[in-house]
């Protein structure tokens, strides 16, 4: 597994930063707050990619105030992908041709994702993306809070970027 993941580096950082840039060839006058790649890494390796804007959010948390959520609830939702809009994914990808089962090999792919989102961090490419003062970067299986990402960075970096608090 590790072999494979080192021969595809190269493919997927070109993916994602293709998928980034033609993204943002049409929606580059909005800020964004949060980057994400949600998995299913079990599912052939499936990773979406999302990207939040700071006025979708509003909308979201002014909608979701009128239902009764409190600040704590709206807070967990920020940063939990899979609460956000569907249109906010604009790219996806499956690394495998198969199921990967063993739960040791899903957490090598959640960090070597991890790891290949610090290289993205240094590109040109991270640099155009309209940010919020508060932007953050998040790695999550389909499974997983968004609290279990900065738990994964907080091996690798102490960049700002993937620490929620």
């Amino acid at each position: 597994m590790e072999n494979f993941l080192e021969k595809q580096q190269a493919f997927f950082f070109n993916f994602l930063t293709d998928s980034i840039d033609n993204f943002l060839l049409d929606h580059s006058d909005e800020t964004y707050y949060a980057f994400a790649l949600v998995c299913n890494i079990h599912e052939e390796g499936e990773i979406n990619v999302y990207l939040n804007t700071v006025e979708l959010w509003q909308d979201t948390t002014d909608y979701y105030a009128t239902k009764g959520y409190t600040d704590q609830q709206l807070q967990e939702m920020k940063y939990n992908a899979k609460d956000w809009d569907e249109d906010q994914q604009f790219a996806s990808l499956h690394l495998f041709d198969d199921w990967v089962e063993d739960p040791q090999a899903i957490e090598m792919v959640l960090e070597w994702i991890s790891q290949q989102l610090i290289l993205l961090v240094d590109s040109d490419t991270f640099e155009r993306i309209p940010k919020a003062a508060d932007f953050k970067v998040l790695v999550c299986d389909h499974d997983e809070e968004a609290a279990d990402s900065q738990e994964r960075f907080e091996k690798l970096t102490t960049s700002d970027y993937f620490q929620l608090n």
